[in-house]
This record gives structure tokens, sequence and C-alpha cells, in this order.
């Protein structure tokens, strides 16, 4: 492909860049979802997607060189997974296989990973597109044609990805040879590494003995009996439409602390409340109780109204045009009260910023 049709490409991709960025936070999402579904401890998941200037078309893209089709760059958007065992890859297989529709040609599965004289300890990598019945859908058919990446690793793997392409392999053939055995060796003891401790957790379990109740071990078991699971998205969700008063309430509370009536399409609520999601899970108020106990904490002396007047007042100019809907004043609260902990994250790259912006009109 000459210059001139990755520049194509490359404008097409600007063009249609806060779509990639709104799909990378969406699929992130689902796959999280659909994952801790299954009990299995995620350690971190990232979704992005590719920087502009970044844009080159992938090896293997389909169609002619002049008529690149920006959806089947797989690339585009990236979902990354970080678990613990090789055995959670395993299990995370089987619910990507039947959720997504697989281009096997373009993806490297654990199957695809048994050659002994493989090099290094690659990741498992799939290149992934909606499945006919969740893009049929009203809230996902915009991004039916687009395809994303999805890398699945361990922490060990993760350590490999990360490490190894530092050491350069641009020398002289004998020193090639000698640098690429050792990497050769460190990669076999990281895979030895991640399957011992599988074994490890695995015998550990199996040989755990019960403690004898006491005062001490009491509490801890009643602290783990009632320690709550990480929400997803659905989970979160339905404890606002089993709360219909909430929405009622926190308009009115954005309404009284001087931000202008707004009445949001349906559309726009859901995506207001996406933004919540992940404002929430960034924060750290990642379960039920911690959402209920922070709502009520606002309600006490009025401080979430008090909160919402301040902001509104910081910002005097430009909130006089801002839109704000429930979950957008529930959002601001958040931004404004957590701050502490979410000036240590990447905003922007987690869609925070992306969030705020919508609530004052930038799209």
């Amino acid at each position: 492909m000459d210059r001139r049709h990755v520049d194509e490409l490359s404008i097409r991709y600007v063009e249609k860049l806060s779509l990639y960025e709104e799909y990378a936070s969406r699929v992130r999402n689902l796959v999280q979802d659909l994952i801790e579904r299954e009990d299995i401890e995620v350690y971190s998941i990232e979704g992005w997607a590719k920087p502009p200037v970044d844009v080159v078309r992938a090896p293997g893209a389909r169609g002619d060189e002049r008529d690149v089709e920006l959806g089947s760059v797989p690339d585009l958007v990236t979902v990354r997974v970080l678990l613990r065992f090789p055995e959670d890859v395993y299990k995370v297989e089987e619910i990507i296989q039947s959720e997504f529709d697989v281009d096997h040609s373009r993806s490297i599965t654990s199957s695809g990973l048994e050659d002994p004289f493989r090099f290094g300890y690659p990741a498992v990598v799939y290149t992934l597109a909606l499945s006919t019945n969740r893009s049929s859908l009203r809230e996902w058919g915009k991004y039916r044609d687009i395809s994303f990446r999805l890398e699945l690793r361990t922490m060990l793997q993760q350590a490999w990805a990360t490490i190894a392409p530092r050491v350069n392999l641009n020398v002289d053939s004998v020193s090639e040879k000698k640098l690429k055995r050792r990497l050769v060796r460190l990669a076999a003891l990281l895979e030895e590494a991640d399957e011992g401790f599988l074994s490890l957790w695995e015998e550990a379990k199996e040989v755990a003995v019960l403690v004898p109740p006491s005062s001490d071990s009491a509490e801890l078991r009643e602290t783990t009996l009632t320690a709550e699971r990480i929400f997803g998205e659905e989970e979160l969700y339905a404890f606002f439409k089993a709360e219909p008063n909430l929405m009622s309430r926190w308009n009115s509370l954005a309404v009284k602390a001087g931000f202008p009536i707004f009445v949001p399409a349906p559309d726009y609520l859901k995506e207001s409340f996406d933004y919540l999601y992940l404002i929430l899970r960034t924060a750290g108020i990642d379960t039920i109780s911690e959402v209920r106990r922070f709502l009520e904490e606002m309600e006490e002396n009025e401080l979430g109204l008090q909160q919402l007047r301040t902001i509104r007042e910081a910002f005097a100019k430009e909130s006089s045009a801002w839109r704000v809907d429930p979950f957008s004043a529930i959002f601001l609260l958040v931004l404004n009260l957590k701050w502490d902990v979410l000036k240590d994250k990447d905003l922007v790259h987690l869609n925070i910023k992306r969030g705020s912006d919508r609530i004052g009109g930038i799209d």
C-alpha cells in the first residue's frame, strides 16, 4: 500500500474516531461482564482505540489495497484482559468463542501455542466481531461492521510482552543466537511459573482445613460471607431500575442546584449511564452497597445539592449550557468528591474525560 492510501485510511479513521473510542469502551465493559458472570477473577482489563497517528494498514486486512474497509482492520480497537492463571485463559476463550464471531485466520488461540519450537511466551489473541444476535440489537447496531482485537494474557505473559521487546536483536548473528537462546530459556521459566502457581493454588484448596471458630475467625468468616462481588453494568442498571425515585430525585436536585432543565432522549440517558458506570468503577465505588451508601451520604444534610451548586458556581459561565440528566448529576459528584482517587488515573484513556466533556456539550 502506498503512502497516499495509508493517508486516506487515516483520514477515514479520524472522521470516525469518536465511534471507535465509544466502541472500545462499550466492548470492554461487555467483555468484563461476560467474564465476571462466570465468576472468573479479572486482574485488570483495558480497552482503547488506536491513536490516529499510529494508524497503518494491518497485515492481512481484507479488501483491495486501494479500498481497505476500516472495520476490517482489527487493531483499531483493542481490549486486553489480564488473568491470574492459564486455566482462566482457557475458560475465557470458551466464553469468547460462544459470544462473538471469531476470525480464526487472524486469531492465535491457546491450541495454536502448543508448538514446542515457538519463540517466546506469546499470549492468546483473537480477532472478533459482534455476533449477529447482538449486532441486531438497537444499542449495538452501529458497531456491526467493526472488528476488534482481544488479548488474553496471564500476568506473567504481560511481563514477557513488556520486557522482551526491549532486548535489541539488531546485532551480529552469533550474538543474536545467544540472546535468543537466553530469551527462550526465560520464556520457559515464565511458562513453568504460570503452571506452577496454578498447581500450588489448586493443591492449597485441596488441603485447606477448617479453622476452629473463635471470636476473630467468626468475625473474619462473617466478613467473607457478606463480601459483595464487583457489579457489572447490568447489575448497576438493575439497581437504578429498581429505584425509580432516585432518577426523579437527582433530576430535581440538578435543577434546584441551578443547572438548566434538560430532558434527555432515551439513547442519551443510556449513554450517560455508561459513563456513570465507568467513573464509579474507576473511583472504586464498585459494589451495589457502596453505590447505595454514596447516594445516601449525598442525601444527608443535602450534601449532594450543596456539591452540585458548588460545581455550577465554579463553572458559572459554561454551566448555563450544560446537559445534566440524573446520571450526569451523580457523575459530577463522583468526579468532584473522589478526585483524590481519580487524579492518579488516566482519565482520557479510561473515557472519563469524554464523559465530562459530553456534559459540557463538547462532542
